[in-house]
């Protein structure tokens, strides 16, 4: 698909808080930054390494606050415990840099089901920055002195039928998606901030050639986000990069999957940008303004849209 330029580009020079430009962290002291990477544990092989080099470098000038992985933290098989040598050659070894020894806030993907998904969660009370609380988890963030950002991690493995007919997660059938969706809704219905930012591994909607999209998250999660107002949801699963829209709807939908192995994307008529390259997203908030960035493993700017709350 060729690649767009939306109007948000626009609007985020305006503001001032496009990233890479030069400038001096001072001139973007207002900015909030965090990156987003996904499908990435590869035992620092494939894309994985040059990737992670690049967000190292990126996260050099913009200093974020955070990393967020949404889920296939470990490709393949999961981890086995605490104590698997996966821990090192999949995540302290490969994000080793001074400047991505922040907090990471990881999701479980269907290959992290794999293995014992108790344990992802458990790494939380040894690592300093892995901050996988629970299953499914949520914090509020100000993002200034007037707005403030809800962030929202989601469990989606559970909700897709498919992985009940299949061999090999066992943790799935002991997950409760009806707790999880009542306490989604209670956390959309009660939350007072203005962004409300959620994060998933599967994608609600994804033109990508291997997964496509998750009718279960359709069904399930759309109506909520859109009753209550969601701008953003970041997904991974399809190994590409995306930016999908209803031509009527409100809620911007971000696939951003290319953190070790990217696959051939595709385009439907939701498509806004799909590209398939090695990848992560960089994220500004500045005030009432959110900027996503796609950038490559070579820090060139494959993409950008940017959007108020409103």
């Amino acid at each position: 698909m060729k690649r767009i330029v939306k109007k948000g580009w626009i609007l985020a020079m305006a503001l001032g808080i496009l990233a890479f430009t030069g400038k001096k962290k001072d001139d973007r002291k207002d900015a909030f930054h965090f990156f987003i990477v996904s499908d990435w544990g590869w035992n620092g092989c494939k894309d994985q390494q040059p990737v992670a080099d690049q967000m190292a470098r990126s996260a050099a000038e913009l200093e974020p606050h955070f990393i967020i992985s949404c889920g296939d933290n470990f490709q393949v098989q999961g981890v086995a415990s605490v104590q698997d040598p996966l821990w090192l050659t999949n995540f302290e070894y490969v994000y080793k840099d001074v400047y991505l020894q922040c907090d990471w806030y990881p999701v479980l993907g269907n290959h992290d089901y794999k293995g014992n998904t108790q344990a992802e969660i458990d790494y939380s009370a040894i690592s300093r920055r892995w901050r996988m609380e629970s299953r499914y988890y949520t914090f509020a963030k100000k993002i200034n002195d007037s707005i403030s950002a809800r962030f929202i991690f989601l469990d989606t493995s559970p909700f897709v039928t498919d992985y009940y007919r299949k061999q090999g997660f066992p943790d799935i059938p002991k997950q409760d998606t009806a707790a999880q969706l009542a306490w989604l809704k209670n956390v959309l219905a009660t939350s007072k901030e203005q962004w409300k930012l959620v994060f998933g591994h599967h994608p609600v909607y994804s033109a990508g050639t291997e997964h496509g999209n998750t009718a279960e998250l359709i069904q399930r999660f759309k109506p909520l986000f859109e009753r209550y107002h969601v701008q953003f949801y970041f997904s991974g699963h399809d190994h590409d990069m995306q930016h999908l829209k209803e031509k009527t709807g409100t809620v911007d939908y971000i696939v951003t999957g290319a953190g070790g192995e990217p696959r051939p994307s595709g385009t439907d008529d939701l498509s806004l940008y799909s590209h398939s390259e090695p990848a992560f997203s960089a994220v500004t908030m500045f005030g009432d303004s959110l900027q996503v960035n796609f950038l490559n493993a070579q820090g060139k700017l494959l993409y950008s849209t940017a959007r108020t709350y409103r």
